[in-house]
């Protein structure tokens, strides 16, 4: 590495200092510098870059607009610089390495899970961190280099990706409503489009199960829309909100459980809805490090163990047809 892309990158650490801490005192000190060494770093960017970074007042120091889109940048080219670390580890031997994985709700799957632990088993100094969001989220975080791997739902394939992705498999959709909702229980697509409805994912989602389902058959978004997307509370929700709930097929045993409970029903329609496509993606194939190419490999290979490893993780399998309809 060139003397001049070193100083760079010092540059761009003192940037994420500042950021971080507020003040360029703080920020030195945390950097073990002198307050003028971090000044003149910052200084020296902004004459490279011919932009003001920092605006400075008796409070500290923040982040203009566009330095705050140069960290950005600088975050993803400190994260790869820390994965070629992580591939010379692994090129001598050392088992250890990093991976951020985030997923949606259904990916919390039995093969997810006993392919972290064979990972955790194969590569005992790994640091392994497992998030769960919206599949919006995962994106954004796949985007910016915060997010190694994502494991994500969606209805229709991801449009317009900024990153690679792969289908893994397909679940099927189920549809509730509290027992208390007085309503045949199968409807049209234009009868169901008028009742309320309670989602996890934002109704304008182009991605999500009311847009993509309506805007098939040429119909807006319903106009009664409660979005949780906390899921526990979805779940208490759905079983006393008259709304109509979109859930998985993994869901099922739980479902089945309330509907013979009396507090809710299951709908169908007439017409077919669109299943749910489970998705792996990454930002590119060929920067993924031996740790993530470590753990897809182990994730596609329980996979194959067909629908027991689909299950949701902590549930057996005969546990998860029990009172299925």
């Amino acid at each position: 590495m060139k003397s001049g892309d070193a100083v760079k990158l010092r540059q761009l650490d003192a940037l994420r200092a500042v950021a971080e801490a507020g003040s360029l005192h703080e920020a030195a000190r945390r950097l073990f510098l002198t307050q003028p060494a971090i000044s003149r770093s910052i200084r020296e960017l902004e004459v490279e870059l011919g932009l003001q970074l920092l605006t400075r007042s008796a409070n500290g120091a923040t982040l203009t607009p566009f330095a705050q889109q140069v960290l950005k940048r600088a975050q993803v080219v400190q994260r790869e610089i820390g994965h070629i670390t992580e591939d010379a580890q692994t090129e001598r031997g050392e088992l250890a390495g990093r991976l951020t994985l985030a997923i949606t709700p259904p990916a919390s799957t039995r093969a997810l899970a006993n392919a972290l632990i064979e990972l955790t088993v194969a590569r005992p100094n790994v640091k392994l961190q497992v998030i769960e969001g919206r599949a919006e989220t995962i994106a954004d975080g796949l985007r910016n280099g915060t997010i190694d791997i994502g494991v994500f739902t969606q209805y229709g394939e991801p449009k317009n990706a900024t990153f690679e992705w792969t289908r893994l498999y397909e679940l099927g959709v189920l549809l509730t409503i509290p027992a208390s909702y007085k309503c045949a229980q199968t409807l049209s697509v234009e009868q169901i489009h008028t009742m309320p409805w309670l989602l996890l994912d934002s109704p304008n989602d182009e991605s999500g199960f009311v847009a993509t389902l309506f805007s098939k058959y040429g119909m807006p978004v319903p106009e009664r829309v409660t979005r949780c997307s906390a899921m526990n509370l979805y779940l208490d929700l759905s079983m006393q909100m008259e709304a109509v709930a979109v859930w998985s097929s993994l869901a099922m045993p739980i479902l089945s459980k309330r509907a013979a409970g009396g507090s809710l029903r299951f709908l169908s329609l007439v017409e077919p809805m669109p299943p749910i496509g489970v998705y792996l993606a990454y930002s590119s194939e060929d920067l993924l490090t031996a740790t993530a190419k470590d753990f897809i490999r182990r994730l596609r290979a329980r996979l194959d163990g067909g629908d027991e490893a689909r299950m949701p993780a902590g549930m057996g399998f005969s546990d998860m047809h029990t009172g299925v309809r």
